[in-house]
């Protein structure tokens, strides 16, 4: 009787102890920092998190990696990752972390995780009250070295400011295939295209004599929306790109899109430190010394070349100082083998990284 009771208590907590899984949970939240922004982008976002499986019986404060998406990338995108790492544990693998997953879509596809007019505060959205959220729900560490941002595309250029500003919040930071610019890099990009800079000017002659902007705004962008931006061609998704970083970066509280720096040439500073100002940031001594780690990965065939170029100079540069930032150079174009360089590069980065500080 006894031996039959213990067999079955043990059957039980064994169910109980396979039943215990990792999880994503995705919080509807409404950002006060994106609210009223000039195109409309909607304030109702989602702050997802991926809790590692042990969290729900243990009472350990957790790193945490901060995951930005990419252009065109829309909340969703949480589920597909979070697919990936359910994956990644079940082949056996730790990771004993939480991953918290934003992203920066607006109506022009994105907000490049800056503070704007056009776009909204995405910087306030992030620093303001993603993070804090994520503190006061769950159990984080505090310890140094046990925070992290990482992203793909153009989250990892926003993983890479991020960084850079406030490296009391991250200690780490990890950037798959970021828009970075070289010194030469923005004669290289969409930015300098011909068609795309007349679309450009056009759009902003077209604004200024709107009698209803947000109407023409929403009109304009309908087909920037989802596949739509790639399947009308080149010419009509470089235009969006450009679109959504002048208007980032160019953009001012009078003037939502800035005038293109062919236009007024004092702006072609400004146009270039988007993307441009990664390169100066880290190659700087004061920078670094306040960062743990840095990776940069990249493909040597990007379609976007001023990527490959910006993040391959970036590392000539490091290598030359011999600094930490650490620049891995692959062979494939932007997206090549997405999923299998977060389960062999990334996850296993930050296991490796977050086990040298866990708080417990």
């Amino acid at each position: 009787m006894m031996q039959r009771l213990l067999t079955a208590l043990l059957t039980c907590a064994a169910l109980v102890s396979a039943a215990v899984q990792a999880k994503l949970v995705q919080h509807p939240y409404y950002s006060q920092a994106i609210e009223g922004s000039y195109i409309g982008t909607d304030p109702n976002r989602t702050i997802s998190v991926y809790l590692p499986k042990d969290y729900d019986t243990s009472k350990k404060n957790y790193p945490v990696l901060y995951f930005l998406g990419a252009y065109n990338w829309p909340d969703r995108f949480a589920q597909s990752l979070a697919k990936r790492f359910d994956t990644f544990i079940q082949n056996g693998h730790s990771m004993d972390f939480i991953v918290v997953m934003l992203d920066g879509d607006t109506p022009l596809r994105g907000s490049f995780y800056v503070n704007s007019k056009t776009h909204g505060n995405f910087e306030d959205f992030v620093m303001k009250e993603a993070l804090p959220f994520v503190a006061a729900n769950y159990r984080t560490s505090k310890q140094p070295g046990d925070t992290a941002i990482a992203g793909f595309s153009m989250g990892g250029t926003g993983a890479l400011r991020f960084a850079a500003k406030y490296p009391q919040h991250f200690n780490h930071v990890y950037a798959m295939s970021p828009g970075l610019f070289s010194e030469q890099g923005m004669q290289d990009s969409y930015l300098a295209d011909e068609k795309a800079v007349a679309g450009y000017k056009q759009f902003r002659q077209q604004l200024a004599k709107a009698s209803d902007p947000a109407t023409f705004m929403a009109n304009a962008f309908a087909d920037y929306q989802g596949l739509k931006l790639w399947q009308q061609g080149v010419d009509h998704s470089n235009l969006a790109l450009v679109l959504a970083y002048g208007s980032a970066f160019a953009g001012t509280q009078s003037d939502a899109f800035g005038p293109h720096y062919t236009e007024v040439e004092s702006t072609k500073g400004v146009w270039q430190s988007g993307f441009g100002e990664l390169l100066r940031l880290y190659t700087n001594p004061s920078v670094l010394s306040k960062l743990h780690t840095v990776h940069v990965e990249v493909g040597n065939k990007d379609e976007y070349r001023w990527i490959s170029e910006g993040s391959m100079r970036l590392g000539e540069l490091s290598r030359a100082s011999n600094s930490k930032v650490q620049v891995e150079v692959f062979e494939g174009d932007h997206s090549s083998r997405f999923g299998e360089r977060i389960s062999q590069r990334v996850l296993p980065h930050f296991a490796t990284v977050f086990s040298k500080h866990t708080e417990l």
